[in-house]
């Protein structure tokens, strides 16, 4: 392990800033801030109190708001969708439960942020290098197989960092935390930094720790198991030995992913013991199932929750208003959910007066370029371009990102999509570079990148004929599927294979078998692309892309 005063030498700039000025300490400097002319010292000083603006769009701001544990009142709801009304501004859901205001300006974000701190809405430390709002299940406590409600557990993780002067902005990179007392979920929680998940080990119910997850990979199992009553300490304990040991050089190499590649798991739990009080128990066995999405959840006391489905994200603020009178009417809960979805909790019967949008259980969707200037898709308008029907049907799980930068979460999905622009098949045009077979339910792999590129006109026939050979599988799920058909196969000839299919336009099935053998059956079709000394399938697969995608007349006309 590389020595600390190695780290220090090598901080970067956020770092040494931190050093001159804390950011619990900026706050004085909030009133007198000319937020025409930021540099990119004082936007990482803003982030910490929920405040985004980039350089690539300077004129636009967006406040983000912490809704712990996703569980949100009337009275908050109708504050932000009358701010939102008075501004002319937008109202999100993001893939952490949160609340986002877009359409601010330097001329009013500031009085925005002041209304909504007023109301005792915080934007703390939903930014950068804090911890980020922490997740948990939408029918966290009431649905059937809640076995350990966990929202007081979330407050008390929360006290420990919220608006306190040694946390704010002081880890080495952004941190999320995620818990789940619940046997049968559809959320995923292993993309998160530190996931308690629900265990029984010795006749006991608590939870195993899960470490080092993030946008592009699965959390690992740590091996320790913590009873719920010591949930906060072991929190703590985790954020003190990130906090004291973690990397804090290139900025993209700082998370706890980066320090776990470098020092290994067993080395940062000997680190977090350190810090925690009691002996920590080996881990037990996690009892969290898979479960599907559904519009209705029958609760234990008798009631009924459902799902009210977002436009992937956008909240629109007549609906929302809708929404919020029907629930006060019917004296309902309302939640948020990591799907971007929000949850009215207490129905007396499965109906309610509005209709579901196609798909939208099933994708995790980032901003999109309306909202964000790194993404290159308008991610909202572009699900279009998926066969939604099939995806809510099969229930599909898919992860919608912009960009890079990954807030679709598209390698925790059945199917990733991330937006690029290419000229590889003629002019420049939007398209996708496709992930498939995330293990996302368990303690799994990411979804690999199978194509590189794929015109967005493209795209649908593509997902169509993916979701074609999981219904000739005869397995339950997607993922089970990928886990049992594609997992065995290396990412070329799964390529190779989608390919094909569209390519021949004939019926081929993905057996069960060998990859030597399925590949042994293409090159008996007739049609099939030989070539000689074909390794890894290059040379077939760069002939059957370009003779389907080579079409820049559809590009105009489509």
């Amino acid at each position: 392990m590389t020595d600390r005063s190695t780290f220090e030498m090598k901080q970067n700039k956020i770092e040494r800033a931190k050093t001159l000025l804390l950011p619990y300490d900026f706050r004085e400097k909030l009133e007198s801030l000319d937020l025409s002319d930021l540099n990119e010292e004082t936007r990482f000083y803003l982030k910490n109190y929920g405040i985004y603006n980039i350089k690539l769009n300077p004129e636009k701001f967006m406040l983000r708001m912490r809704i712990a544990g996703g569980r949100v009142s009337r009275k908050i709801l109708h504050v932000l969708a009358d701010t939102a009304q008075r501004y002319k501004l937008e109202l999100l859901i993001t893939a952490r439960a949160q609340l986002e205001l877009h359409g601010l300006a330097a001329d009013n974000v500031l009085e925005v942020w002041e209304l909504l701190q007023k109301t005792d809405i915080t934007t703390l430390q939903t930014l950068t290098d804090n911890f980020r709002n922490i997740v948990t299940d939408p029918y966290d406590g009431l649905e059937k197989n809640s076995q350990i409600e966990t929202y007081a557990m979330i407050e008390q993780m929360q006290n420990i960092f919220l608006n306190r002067r040694e946390w704010m902005g002081m880890l080495p990179r952004k941190f999320n935390t995620a818990i789940c007392g619940t046997q049968s979920t559809h959320v995923s929680f292993f993309s998160n930094d530190l996931f308690f998940g629900l265990a029984e080990k010795d006749g006991m119910q608590g939870f195993n720790l899960y470490l080092g997850g993030k946008n592009s990979e699965t959390a690992q199992h740590a091996d320790m198991f913590v009873l719920p009553e010591d949930v906060p300490l072991m929190f703590e304990a985790v954020a003190r030995a990130y906090r004291k040991y973690g990397l804090r050089g290139s900025r993209s190499k700082t998370r706890l992913y980066h320090l776990l590649e470098e020092i290994g798991l067993e080395v940062f739990a000997a680190r977090i013991a350190e810090f925690y009080p009691k002996k920590i128990s080996k881990g037990g066995t996690l009892q969290i199932q898979k479960n599907a999405p559904s519009a209705y959840r029958e609760l234990k006391n008798g009631t009924y929750g459902y799902c009210c489905q977002s436009r992937f994200g956008v909240l629109d603020i007549k609906v929302l208003k809708a929404v919020l009178a029907y629930a006060e009417k019917e004296a309902l809960a309302l939640r948020i959910g990591t799907d971007q979805n929000l949850y009215l909790l207490g129905l007396k019967e499965k109906r309610v007066p509005f209709e579901t949008i196609k798909g939208a259980s099933n994708i995790t969707a980032c901003a999109g370029s309306h909202y964000c200037a790194l993404s290159l898709w308008d991610v909202k308008s572009d699900v279009s371009y998926l066969p939604l029907e099939k995806i809510e049907k099969y229930q599909i799980q898919i992860g919608f990102s912009g960009c890079l930068k990954g807030c679709g979460r598209h390698h925790h999905a059945d199917i990733g999509l991330v937006g690029l622009r290419t000229n590889v098949f003629g002019e420049t045009q939007q398209a996708a570079r496709v992930f498939i077979g995330g293990i996302y339910s368990r303690c799994g792999s990411p979804a690999r990148l199978i194509f590189p590129v794929v015109p967005l006109i493209y795209l649908k026939g593509l997902i169509e004929a993916v979701i074609e050979e999981f219904e000739n599988s005869g397995e339950n799920d997607f993922e089970a599927f990928s886990l049992h058909r594609l997992a065995p196969l290396s990412s070329g000839f799964v390529m190779l294979w989608f390919l094909s299919k569209l390519y021949l336009k004939g019926e081929i099935i993905l057996e069960h078998i060998p990859e030597e053998k399925l590949y042994h059956q293409l090159r008996q079709q007739p049609g099939f692309p030989l070539f000689d000394e074909d390794e890894m399938y290059v040379k077939s697969i760069d002939a059957m892309k370009h003779a389907l995608w080579d079409d820049v007349s559809a590009i105009h006309t489509s």
